[in-house]
């Protein structure tokens, strides 16, 4: 592992939440805009972090469907993972990324799914019930203001997927922008999902599209199922 990677800390604030739309409208972003995003087109420098057989075995779970990602590294940024960070049946890592005096700009973890078997189609539009309802109601489920803006496919690199974007408010850190990314493995009835948080304050975002752009973003850019 990277000598940049620290393990995360508790008072590192992790962001997730939503509930019901009805104060959407009040959702609007606040403080100013420091860090940029990402070139899409332009080389990621980063370490790949695979979540493999022997991830699972130093870490005591689960993997059914082997995965990697890439972890942008940046001099002016920390990044912060934590390993399984709520016991064997939670998220695999969160990743969290900060400034050098600890403020979060964004983090994102990454959750196993299982989506029944069917055609291409009926598993992505299961997939899309699954993320737009019960992992968005769940992310977002501590926040009055908040709103779902998108449910659409995607592709992450040649693989099918659904994507959720929306936006809540935290009491502490203000407007966050939240981005859900769902991944099946077309060899078999599992996938990967991605939930990823991003400080308004810290990291404005002109629109939907420009998710790719950030750390996260890059993370599930390069991400791969392995083959074991």
């Amino acid at each position: 592992m990277d000598r940049r990677f620290r393990h995360a800390l508790a008072a590192l604030v992790f962001a997730t939440g939503l509930c019901a739309p009805a104060a959407a409208q009040q959702v609007t972003a606040e403080g100013s805009v420091k860090f940029n995003l990402l070139s899409v087109e332009g080389l990621v420098v980063g370490t790949t972090l695979k979540v493999d057989a022997d991830f699972a075995a130093t870490h005591g779970v689960d993997v059914p469907a082997p995965f990697s990602i890439l972890v942008p590294l940046a001099d002016d940024v920390l990044e912060l993972v934590d390993y399984v960070p709520e016991g064997p049946d939670g998220p695999f890592l969160k990743l969290s990324f900060a400034t050098e005096d600890r403020k979060l700009i964004e983090n994102i973890q990454f959750v196993r799914m299982t989506i029944a078997r069917g055609s291409a189609e009926e598993r992505l539009n299961a997939l899309a019930g699954l993320l737009a309802n019960d992992v968005f109601g769940r992310a977002t489920a501590s926040y009055t203001e908040s709103v779902r803006d998108i449910v659409r496919k995607t592709k992450v690199g040649d693989l099918e997927g659904v994507e959720v974007i929306g936006r809540y408010k935290d009491p502490n850190l203000g407007l966050m922008y939240l981005r859900i990314v769902g991944v099946l493995d077309p060899q078999g009835l599992h996938g990967v999902v991605s939930i990823a948080n991003v400080v308004a304050a810290m990291q404005e975002l002109p629109s939907a599209n420009d998710f790719p752009g950030t750390r996260g973003g890059a993370a599930i850019r390069h991400f791969r199922f392995l083959k074991e």
